[in-house]
Protein backbone atom coordinates (compact mmCIF):
# COMPACT_ATOMS: atom_id res chain seq x y z
CA UNK A 1 0.00 0.00 0.00
CA UNK A 2 1.23 3.64 -0.80
CA UNK A 3 0.82 6.70 -0.16
CA UNK A 4 -0.36 9.68 -2.63
CA UNK A 5 0.41 12.89 -1.75
CA UNK A 6 -1.57 15.60 -3.30
CA UNK A 7 -0.34 19.17 -3.04
CA UNK A 8 -2.66 22.24 -3.78
CA UNK A 9 -1.26 25.97 -4.41
CA UNK A 10 -2.13 27.94 -1.77
CA UNK A 11 -3.09 30.80 -3.71
CA UNK A 12 -5.64 29.14 -6.26
CA UNK A 13 -6.52 25.79 -4.71
CA UNK A 14 -4.74 23.94 -8.41
CA UNK A 15 -3.79 20.55 -7.91
CA UNK A 16 -1.51 21.08 -11.29
CA UNK A 17 2.38 22.02 -11.55
CA UNK A 18 2.06 22.41 -8.17
CA UNK A 19 5.71 22.60 -5.80
CA UNK A 20 6.52 23.41 -2.62
CA UNK A 21 8.65 26.56 -2.16
CA UNK A 22 10.70 28.04 0.49
CA UNK A 23 11.50 31.92 0.97
CA UNK A 24 14.16 33.61 3.56
CA UNK A 25 13.81 37.04 4.48
CA UNK A 26 14.97 38.57 8.00
CA UNK A 27 14.65 36.18 10.67
CA UNK A 28 11.31 34.66 8.92
CA UNK A 29 11.34 30.94 6.57
CA UNK A 30 7.90 31.06 4.36
CA UNK A 31 6.97 27.61 3.06
CA UNK A 32 4.12 27.73 -0.30
CA UNK A 33 3.05 25.55 -2.38
CA UNK A 34 2.65 27.66 -5.57
CA UNK A 35 1.60 26.43 -9.21
CA UNK A 36 3.78 27.08 -12.13
CA UNK A 37 2.44 30.23 -13.62
CA UNK A 38 1.95 31.53 -9.88
CA UNK A 39 5.76 30.88 -8.81
CA UNK A 40 6.63 32.77 -11.94
CA UNK A 41 4.39 35.68 -10.91
CA UNK A 42 6.26 35.56 -7.77
CA UNK A 43 9.91 35.45 -9.31
CA UNK A 44 8.76 38.18 -11.89
CA UNK A 45 7.49 40.49 -9.04
CA UNK A 46 11.14 39.90 -6.74
CA UNK A 47 13.48 40.86 -9.94
CA UNK A 48 14.13 44.09 -9.45
CA UNK A 49 15.18 43.14 -5.90
CA UNK A 50 17.09 40.21 -6.83
CA UNK A 51 18.73 41.84 -9.53
CA UNK A 52 19.85 44.89 -7.42
CA UNK A 53 20.76 42.37 -4.26
CA UNK A 54 23.47 40.02 -3.87
CA UNK A 55 22.19 36.89 -5.31
CA UNK A 56 22.99 33.88 -3.72
CA UNK A 57 20.96 31.83 -6.35
CA UNK A 58 20.94 31.60 -9.48
CA UNK A 59 18.33 29.62 -11.06
CA UNK A 60 18.70 29.01 -14.72
CA UNK A 61 15.41 27.29 -14.77
CA UNK A 62 12.43 26.57 -12.39
CA UNK A 63 13.89 23.62 -11.11
CA UNK A 64 17.92 23.32 -10.56
CA UNK A 65 18.53 19.55 -12.17
CA UNK A 66 21.27 16.74 -11.07
CA UNK A 67 24.67 17.93 -12.58
CA UNK A 68 26.45 14.95 -14.57
CA UNK A 69 27.85 12.23 -12.17
CA UNK A 70 24.68 13.03 -10.24
CA UNK A 71 26.07 16.07 -8.93
CA UNK A 72 23.40 17.90 -7.43
CA UNK A 73 23.97 22.03 -7.50
CA UNK A 74 23.98 24.14 -4.85
CA UNK A 75 21.74 26.72 -4.33
CA UNK A 76 23.38 29.06 -6.64
CA UNK A 77 22.85 26.43 -9.62
CA UNK A 78 26.51 25.81 -9.79
CA UNK A 79 28.95 22.94 -8.89
CA UNK A 80 31.86 23.50 -6.39
CA UNK A 81 34.26 23.11 -9.53
CA UNK A 82 31.64 25.34 -11.60
CA UNK A 83 32.05 28.40 -8.43
CA UNK A 84 35.72 27.90 -8.69
CA UNK A 85 35.88 28.08 -12.09
CA UNK A 86 33.51 31.45 -11.84
CA UNK A 87 36.03 32.83 -9.57
CA UNK A 88 39.07 32.49 -11.77
CA UNK A 89 37.62 33.30 -14.66
CA UNK A 90 36.52 36.81 -12.75
CA UNK A 91 39.73 37.21 -11.05
CA UNK A 92 41.32 36.89 -14.59
CA UNK A 93 39.31 39.82 -16.05
CA UNK A 94 39.77 41.82 -13.18
CA UNK A 95 36.45 41.99 -12.10
CA UNK A 96 36.49 41.93 -7.85
CA UNK A 97 34.60 39.00 -6.48
CA UNK A 98 33.19 38.43 -2.95
CA UNK A 99 34.97 35.81 -0.73
CA UNK A 100 31.63 34.23 0.53
CA UNK A 101 31.26 33.28 -3.11
CA UNK A 102 27.99 35.16 -3.44
CA UNK A 103 28.19 35.78 -6.74
CA UNK A 104 25.30 38.87 -8.35
CA UNK A 105 23.58 36.72 -10.90
CA UNK A 106 24.39 39.28 -13.47
CA UNK A 107 28.07 37.63 -13.25
CA UNK A 108 26.89 34.32 -13.06
CA UNK A 109 24.81 34.92 -16.72
CA UNK A 110 27.77 36.78 -18.29
CA UNK A 111 30.28 33.47 -17.35
CA UNK A 112 27.90 30.86 -18.24
CA UNK A 113 27.41 33.19 -21.54
CA UNK A 114 30.90 33.33 -22.24
CA UNK A 115 31.42 29.29 -21.61
CA UNK A 116 28.66 28.18 -23.72
CA UNK A 117 30.42 30.44 -26.66
CA UNK A 118 33.46 29.30 -25.87
CA UNK A 119 32.57 25.81 -26.73
CA UNK A 120 32.53 24.06 -30.35
CA UNK A 121 29.34 23.79 -32.17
Amino acid sequence: MGIREIRYCDLTGSEHDVESHELNIDQMRVQIDLAGPEYRKLLALLQPYIDAGRVDASIPELRPAKRAGGQVSTSTGLTAEEREQLRQWAEDKGIEVPSNNRFKRSLVEQWREEQTADQPA
